[in-house]
């Protein structure tokens, strides 16, 4: 760092004090996010960061400048950089969780996030602290050191607990990998629980198992949420069309991206309750079903998600054998009753022609009764 006077650099620490720059530490910083990894320089880390201190600049952003410093020597020649820049942030944030390098003993930090309610009780309700004891034990936190600069800043701006309002950071990931395989398997009998708590940890903290959004995010918070991603199925009715849009706001809010079935949804123009007025189509209720998607964001991870159904949804009906069948009318045959729409979904999926005209042959040949639909009320 030639040319930088660190007596002319104070710098404001955690704890609001001040004192000047101290080079020293700086330089073991570096060279322990570049111990081990080849093709890289700690010099040109410094040399790149030097430029962009000041008096006054924060412990927090000098380490930020540093990662930032690593992350712009990331390139095709230089790949080492980005276990460099993972490196950085992984010490940037023991220092934020722990004010210290060291990682604390895990019930400490589940004692502390319970208390400020980050963590799910049931941590500490299911599970004793001798439990935590041997869990503790049994974990790598030299695995955070492995992950990359892109995967590490996946962590701390999605996936780790966080004051997302001001953005703290209460846990680094091997810690939350611990936790999330701790509720897991919470319920199972205790004599064997902590094998499985340990294999599944293992499983999913060297990627052999790769977590949905939901489960990393969420799972030992007290916003439990357990699936990626939920399938709603709308009907053709207010009732329900209301029905789903409430869903879809409280499932987004949970973390959980929606699928949609809106195939039983009209097209415009189709009659209402004998003809009595007319259907104005899917287009306004995919409409709403969007603003209730972004209304709100996935627990603050990510916006709202939704897929739907698109293929179905402004067909009226199929003609086979110069016969035209109404999505809506009702097939009797063989003692069964199949509504047309689902054989119009059916054949919607089936790529091969001669596989299509098979089953369209098998339902509309021989003896058949076609009924017409109920009333039509939306």
């Amino acid at each position: 760092m030639s040319g930088l006077n660190p007596a002319l650099i104070q710098v404001s620490k955690r704890d609001k004090s001040k004192e000047p720059l101290n080079l020293e530490k700086l330089h073991k910083v570096v060279f322990y996010a570049c111990e081990g990894v080849t093709g890289v320089s700690a010099s040109e880390v410094e040399i790149r960061s030097s430029l962009q201190f000041y008096n006054g600049i924060k412990t927090s952003d000098i380490q930020e400048t540093l990662i930032k410093s690593a992350a712009d020597l990331i390139s095709e020649e230089t790949p080492g950089y980005q276990y460099v820049g993972g490196k950085l942030i992984n010490y940037h944030l023991r220092k934020i969780v722990y004010r210290q390098f060291q990682p604390w003993h895990i019930y400490k930090l589940i004692k502390r996030n319970v208390e400020i309610g980050y963590y799910d009780n049931a941590l500490l309700i299911e599970y004793t602290e001798e439990e935590w004891d041997i869990l503790n034990e049994y974990i790598k936190h030299e695995r955070d050191e492995t992950l990359t600069y892109a995967g590490m800043e996946q962590f701390r701006g999605k996936y780790l607990v966080k004051n997302r309002s001001t953005g703290k950071i209460y846990e680094t990931p091997q810690m939350a990998y611990m936790c999330i395989a701790a509720i897991l398997f919470s319920k199972y009998p205790k004599s064997t629980r902590l094998r499985w708590v340990k294999d599944y940890y293992d499983a999913i903290s060297t990627y052999v198992i790769s977590l949905p959004t939901p489960v990393m995010a969420g799972v030992r918070t007290p916003q439990k949420q357990f699936s990626s991603c939920v399938l709603i199925e709308t009907d053709d009715s207010l009732d329900s069309i209301n029905a789903t849009t409430s869903s879809i706001v409280k499932y987004v809010s949970q973390k959980a991206g929606i699928g949609i079935g809106a195939g039983k949804i009209r097209a415009i123009g189709s009659p209402i309750r004998k003809g009595d007025t007319s259907h104005t189509g899917v287009i306004p209720f995919y409409k709403l079903f969007q603003s209730a998607t972004r209304s709100c964001s996935q627990g603050g991870v990510r916006n709202g998600c939704v897929q739907r159904d698109s293929y179905v949804e402004k067909v009226t009906g199929i003609e086979f054998n110069g016969m035209q069948y109404s999505w809506d009318e009702i097939l009797e045959k063989d003692g069964n009753t199949i509504n047309i729409s689902e054989i119009i979904k059916t054949v919607a999926y089936m790529a091969n022609e001669d596989e299509r005209n098979a089953y369209l042959q098998d339902m509309f040949e021989g003896n058949f009764t076609i009924k017409a639909p109920p009333n039509n009320e939306l």
